[in-house]
């Protein structure tokens, strides 16, 4: 009953973001308000749910990518960098802006999360740097950049005037990162 209810609920996500009530949730799980309640005492609790399981699933994926010996050492800083819990990656920034507002307690699991779950780029940092495909970079002002960079993008709400997803502003974000802004095959260096 509950995982129909988690499911039921990033799809409202999806569709409303963080505004939808109970009685919807409801209604699209094809459960009483009741039955819901019995399952999610608040709509506080069934949000830091979801939050909590994306949590665990991005970790999961983190230890996926730094152990598939199949990717090298570039795309695995991008999937790391860009990961996104798998049932938000195509929200707008609008969601996003709404559990910051709106959910503060709540946000503050992701953002404990965006400020501290870095390992698994130090690794591969690190890697990178021995091989000679990364440059040794302080890892603490990349952490800034990235963080900085995706709570201002929230926060300035690009997506009410570009219809921007999370994915979509990550992949941006990262492409400047890794990429910087200099064209390689310029003749004016």
């Amino acid at each position: 009953m509950q995982e129909r209810i988690l499911q039921c609920a990033y799809h409202e996500i999806e569709t409303k973001g963080v505004r939808f009530t109970m009685s919807d949730l409801a209604r699209r799980a094809g459960v009483s308000t009741k039955t819901l309640y019995a399952s999610f005492p608040s709509k506080e609790a069934l949000i830091t749910k979801v939050i909590e399981e994306n949590i665990e699933d991005l970790r999961k994926a983190e230890d996926q990518i730094l152990h598939d010996p199949d990717i090298d050492l570039v795309e695995k800083m991008r999937q790391l960098l860009a990961l996104v819990p798998n049932n938000f990656s195509r929200t707008d920034l609008r969601v996003w802006y709404e559990l910051k507002r709106y959910y503060p307690e709540q946000w503050k699991l992701i953002d404990e999360f965006n400020q501290q779950e870095w390992e698994h780029v130090r690794i591969i940092l690190e890697q990178g740097v021995e091989e000679g495909v990364f440059r040794r970079i302080q890892l603490p002002i990349l952490i800034q950049m990235y963080t900085g960079t995706l709570n201002q993008l929230i926060d300035q709400q690009l997506a009410n005037q570009h219809h921007v997803t999370i994915g979509d502003a990550l992949d941006a974000v990262i492409d400047i990162l890794l990429g910087g802004i200099v064209d390689s095959s310029s003749s004016n260096k």
